[in-house]
């Protein structure tokens, strides 16, 4: 494994494994344990097809671009700000779960306010910002063993406290409920240009997906079974606030800590190039713009688990139904045999995603309603 595919791995990992993750206990034990890891399973294999057809796209690309230059190129340039407010409204959505979980800690281990929680990360987080991807990619490798070692000991923990009748519960009605929520958990198809540059190309971007959504979907399911089964209906919204003992508060803490910060920096980063890249906005006033706005939307402090289920139910799956269209358009302008990267299958996996996202779509816009 050479350094150029570990740091692409890191970086898509490092995407996929986040803060979603702390809402997956809660959103999962409503539909029951079984019927939510099956849903885990279809949404994974959708999300990886997903994230390869973004590389499809972006492997027409010469130069780096983010979503907005790359679906308009194949759909319409009129829907170029459309597609950019999606993206906005997506990144948006998960920066403020980030702040206002990351600030919640900060009151807890710092006893600080909450509004003054929020700035503090504010400040510490902008020049991480505006030094861009180099320093961000130095770190990725070592902050991503560090998250999943976090997250493994935050499971371990809670074992001795598992009980198997908490994860046959079952309430079929509540199937698609955690919909959303592990959508935006396995959401990695954002960084794809990026990871396309750190591979040099698109020769191993197909292993680079699949082995990066294998070891997320794994390290869910242990996170979610023990701390499901280790509390059950009583399962906190942010799992690791379902238990309150100085022998797990640190741990905890810190785990949430890093599971919050790492994508929050990353997704700043993400949306600072597509104001730059694609938009020709000088850097300052990019980074401005991509952490001004969820910094005065997080100071109201909106609840955790709703945001990310309404940024994935919502905006990410009408944004995932832009990018599938235009790798239909882009099929049929293009000859399919000399497309650099081509995702296998003809056009059944394309179908396939389309469709769970408009059912995605569809029930949560009712829940919603």
């Amino acid at each position: 494994m050479n350094l150029r595919y570990l740091a692409a791995l890191s970086t898509t990992v490092g995407t996929i494994v986040g803060g979603g993750i702390l809402a997956l206990p809660y959103a999962i034990e409503q539909s029951g344990f079984f019927e939510g890891t099956a849903l885990m399973v279809i949404l994974g294999v959708a999300s990886a097809l997903l994230t390869m057809y973004t590389g499809e796209l972006s492997s027409h690309f010469k130069k780096l671009h983010q979503l907005p230059i790359i679906i308009s190129k194949y759909t319409s340039k009129r829907l170029r700000l459309v597609i950019l407010l999606f993206q906005i409204l997506t990144i948006y959505g998960a920066q403020i779960a980030y702040l206002t979980g990351i600030a919640a800690v900060l009151v807890f281990l710092l006893k600080l306010p909450y509004s003054a929680a929020v700035l503090l990360v504010f400040l510490l987080t902008l020049p991480l910002i505006y030094r861009g991807y180099k320093l961000v990619e130095d770190a990725e490798t070592p902050m991503l063993f560090i998250k999943i070692a976090l997250i493994i000991a935050a499971s371990i923990a809670v074992f001795s406290l598992v009980k198997t009748v908490n994860l046959y519960s079952l309430n079929p009605s509540n199937l698609f409920n955690p919909f959303g929520i592990i959508l935006f958990s396995l959401t990695g198809y954002t960084v794809m240009p990026e990871v396309k540059e750190e591979l040099g190309g698109t020769k191993k971007l197909t292993s680079v997906i699949v082995t990066s959504y294998l070891i997320s979907i794994a390290v869910y399911l242990l996170f979610t079974a023990s701390f499901i089964g280790a509390f059950g209906p009583a399962v906190s919204s942010v799992a690791t606030n379902s238990i309150h003992s100085v022998y797990y508060t640190i741990l905890f803490a810190v785990t949430t800590l890093f599971l919050l910060l790492t994508p929050y920096i990353a997704l700043s980063l993400v949306l600072t190039d597509a104001f730059t890249y694609d938009f020709t906005i000088s850097r300052t006033p990019s980074i401005f713009l991509s952490l001004a706005i969820p910094f005065v939307v997080a100071l109201f402090d909106f609840n955790f688990e709703k945001i990310l289920d309404i940024t994935g139910g919502v905006f990410i799956s009408l944004l995932a139904m832009l990018l599938l269209s235009a790798v239909f358009l882009e099929r049929r302008r293009h000859d399919i045999k000399k497309i650099k990267y081509l995702v296998p299958g003809g056009s059944a996996p394309l179908f396939f995603t389309f469709i769970i996202m408009i059912i995605g779509l569809i029930y949560t816009v009712y829940l919603i309603i």
